[in-house]
């Protein structure tokens, strides 16, 4: 394995650490009762969902062999955190637009990495990660309060 490709897995395994410390944060409320099943909105069961596919990318073990299991794994990551900027869209527009951009930069480095692996693309994947896992930490935040 060259040095270019374990940089790459290694800023990505990073920037999926970032992401689950920022939704381990996101707790039932301040006196950590569940709300009511009646009451309780559509976004906080999608960032539950979000937060147990993080967790599973991150206890993945990055090595040989593995690259098929965690890009599924990442596909569910994308699909749910999809689930959570459309269950909370209405809400929390600025933050979910931020989100979205974050999460296109990340897209677009990405691809650009995996086209030419160069250094400065592998440093723009990671740099694109921490950028969409702030977004990230910004959005459950604010949906925190919510849920």
């Amino acid at each position: 394995m060259d040095l270019t490709a374990t940089r790459f897995r290694l800023r990505w395994a990073g920037a999926l650490v970032v992401l689950v410390a920022t939704l381990a944060g996101c707790g039932a409320g301040d006196d950590d009762t569940p709300p009511s099943a009646d009451t309780t909105p559509a976004v906080c069961s999608s960032v539950d969902a979000l937060r147990s596919s993080v967790e599973a990318v991150t206890d993945a073990k990055v090595q040989r062999g593995a690259l098929e299991t965690l890009q599924k794994d990442l596909a569910k990551v994308s699909s749910d955190l999809s689930t959570v900027v459309k269950d909370a869209k209405r809400e929390y527009a600025d933050e979910v637009d931020t989100v979205e951009e974050a999460m296109s930069d990340v897209g677009k480095s990405l691809d650009a990495a995996v086209s030419a692996p160069t250094a400065a693309n592998v440093a723009a994947v990671g740099a694109a990660s921490q950028a969409l896992g702030t977004s990230v930490k910004a959005l459950v935040d604010s949906i925190d309060s919510t849920c």
